[in-house]
């Protein structure tokens, strides 16, 4: 712990030599000493006198085996304070290199008791958390910092129990009272002193959550906008239908009406009889234009048949154009009294797609099919379409849709809901779209 307090690091050396250079000193003092005893005394004369009688054990030769030994034992020591300086100075870097990698990471790291007191907290940690200092921290309860201390409750059981927690998202309160959103990550390890503590990583991600809420509210206000701009525009083609039928057919009907009229009352006038029957074929021809755009503008049979019969008389218009294709449709489930926008936007998938078919595919074989299930993913039920063909296919990943398709994917997740389309060369195409019904969440 030491280690980590902003204190001048001392050097190994600086450290072991004291005690070292005290030693020698003791030695080379005390064998003075001796010395001086000895001659003072006459020890060795002493040593002598007590050894001779047992000069047959050699017993005489003992203080210079004594002397050897102390020298080897000094050895020995010397050899030992060598090594113990070595591993001084490895632990030394070793926790300097900890106290950096704690102190002055980017991420907030604080080191607590098993039971949540802050022991240690670096600046990061402090400054995430609304302090001046990290020292303020210290001798505080974790609990404190979470919004919601039931939280807190359920990590320090997973802790005690052994486990780790990881948290893509914790909410924390700061000093000031402030809520930032972190990404933490707690563990629970022995300390040097074999007692558990605990380890906890914080990261700020305030900023980060800030800009994705604010980008799904612009994107879901862009879905608004998306929605409402397709309601005005379908808006926009059923009036401009409704006029096509009500003025301009009108008045072609007219025409071909005084045209028969005139034709049928000039039996011998070959003139007129010739310039009726030109305003009776030119006026059928627009009027078959007319009645084509408006079928383009707003398919009157969504209206007046509903989706499933509107649906089948496309497929089948398409299909007497197109003979050579196979064309199959299967529908299941009540697909009577849906909602404006949710008709429209099956029925124009569906003609998307035949068109695309007959620009693109060179295709044999078309399905399509509408299903009303219950939702998988959500409560309630979601209407289901479905198109495959068997036609060239194209590689999505390198090729562009057409602005048709890109139309499609923004008409079905403006309603809610998901847009798949698949296809590889020489495979044909699959296209997927499920839409929740009015009222799902």
């Amino acid at each position: 712990m030491s280690a980590f307090r902003n204190e001048p690091q001392r050097s190994p050396a600086n450290v072991v030599q004291p005690s070292l250079r005290r030693d020698l000193f003791v030695v080379g003092a005390a064998t003075l000493l001796t010395f001086v005893l000895s001659s003072a005394f006459q020890l060795n004369e002493w040593i002598e006198s007590l050894t001779g009688p047992h000069e047959a054990y050699q017993v005489d030769e003992l203080p210079l085996t004594v002397l050897a030994m102390a020298m080897g034992l000094a050895w020995f020591s010397w050899r030992r304070s060598k090594q113990v300086m070595e591993q001084v100075a490895l632990r030394l870097r070793s926790e300097e290199q900890y106290r950096m990698l704690f102190m002055e990471n980017l991420a907030g790291n604080l080191l607590a008791t098993i039971h949540g007191i802050i022991k240690l907290a670096n600046p990061a940690a402090a400054r995430l958390l609304g302090f001046d200092s990290a020292d303020e921290m210290n001798g505080r309860s974790l609990e404190e910092f979470y919004l919601d201390r039931e939280h807190w409750a359920a990590h320090r059981h997973t802790l005690l129990g052994g486990g780790k927690v990881e948290l893509p998202l914790l909410q924390l309160k700061r000093r000031d009272g402030l809520v930032v959103h972190a990404v933490a990550k707690l563990s629970a390890q022995l300390s040097p002193a074999r007692e558990r503590e605990l380890h906890m990583y914080v990261a700020d991600i305030t900023e980060v959550t800030t800009m994705q809420t604010e980008l799904a509210d612009a994107l879901e206000e862009n879905r608004r906008l998306s929605q409402r701009s397709m309601q005005v525009q379908e808006e926009e083609r059923r009036n401009l239908a409704r006029e096509l039928h009500d003025e301009l057919g009108q008045s072609l009907n007219a025409i071909k009406v005084d045209a028969v009229t005139i034709r049928d009352r000039s039996d011998n006038a070959a003139e007129v009889q010739r310039g009726a029957k030109a305003i009776i074929e030119v006026s059928g021809q627009v009027y078959d234009v007319v009645r084509s755009l408006m079928q383009r503008l707003r398919p009157v049979a969504l209206d007046e048949l509903g989706l499933r019969s509107a649906v089948e008389y496309g497929m089948e218009q398409w299909r007497r154009r197109h003979p050579a294709v196979r064309c199959s449709f299967a529908a299941q489930g009540d697909l009577d009294n849906l909602s404006e926008q949710l008709n429209i936007t099956l029925y124009r998938l569906a003609q998307e797609c035949l068109t695309n078919v007959a620009k693109h595919a060179q295709a044999t074989r078309v399905a399509i099919s509408l299903a009303r299930v219950a939702s998988a993913e959500r409560d309630g039920e979601e209407i289901r379409f479905s198109f495959e063909d068997d036609g060239c296919g194209f590689d999505p990943g390198q090729r562009r849709q057409g602005l048709g398709l890109v139309g499609l994917r923004e008409r079905v997740e403006a309603l809610g809901g998901h847009f798949d389309l698949q296809s590889a060369p020489g495979h044909g195409v699959r296209v997927r779209a499920s839409i929740p019904l009015k009222g799902s969440p």
